[in-house]
């Protein structure tokens, strides 16, 4: 199995408990079922995303999906006129490619931090924290520590890159 399948069953393996840590903290009951599933399908998504991440330093299969989203938002950005998003944007896609492989991408201080923004955005406009903002930062650290877990236990056996 590549090494991105791993860290996506990681972050599936983590997405289980998560849900239900999820369940138990928002209420849901308000969502019709489609606007519920959509949420679902929302977390689950952030949470592969993030399992993928700390790999974005190297070329690898997190790399391309996570530099093709960087190209068609900024796209977006600066085809809107929203040039200063645009720039941080840029600054923050580069970021990964100045360190080296398993450096500062891998450390729990960047699991804590590079989801943030799901945080910290919506204060920003609403002057307020957002409890999807709050759950979507759950699930991208959860998929962040997966990988982190993934990575420990494959290079302890001997399985890992």
């Amino acid at each position: 199995m590549g090494s991105y399948k791993r860290h996506l069953f990681g972050g599936i393996l983590f997405f289980i408990p998560l849900s239900f840590v999820l369940a138990l903290l928002f209420d849901y009951e308000g969502l019709s079922n489609l606007a519920f599933l959509f949420q679902v399908f929302i977390l689950f998504a952030i949470t592969l995303l993030f399992s993928l991440w700390p790999d974005v330093d190297i070329k690898s299969r997190g790399q391309l999906i996570f530099y093709r989203i960087f190209l068609v938002v900024d796209t977006v950005l600066i085809l809107t006129e929203r040039l200063q998003e645009a720039a941080f944007l840029g600054l923050f896609a580069m970021l990964p490619l100045i360190g080296k492989h398993r450096g500062w991408t891998h450390t729990l201080w960047a699991a804590i931090l590079v989801p943030s923004p799901f945080l910290w955005v919506p204060i920003l406009y609403t002057g307020k924290l957002s409890l999807s903002g709050l759950a979507y930062y759950l699930a991208a650290v959860s998929g962040y520590l997966s990988h982190r877990f993934i990575d420990g236990i494959f290079f302890r056996i001997g399985g890992g890159r």
